[in-house]
């Protein structure tokens, strides 16, 4: 198998907001070397209904997938 050259540092800073009465507050500000979003809307029973996800950009995405594909505990 051909050696695989290392991944590049790259960290995302992902901020996350709460909006209610007109009021921004931060719940979430966090940095790292990859990320995951889902956005959906809670209904009436409680259950919430994904409307979108959010994976960054496409180098991102391939960097995930190498990262799990290499992972030991997935692979083995």
């Amino acid at each position: 198998m051909a050696e695989r050259q290392p991944l590049p540092e790259v960290c995302y800073r992902i901020v996350c907001y709460e909006l209610q009465d007109e009021r921004q507050t931060v719940i979430l500000d966090a940095t790292a070397q990859g990320f995951l979003a889902v956005t959906g809307t809670i209904a009436d029973d409680g259950t919430m209904q994904g409307e979108g996800t959010h994976a960054g950009p496409l180098p991102l995405q391939r960097r995930l997938a190498r990262l799990i594909a290499e992972d030991e505990q997935l692979t083995g």
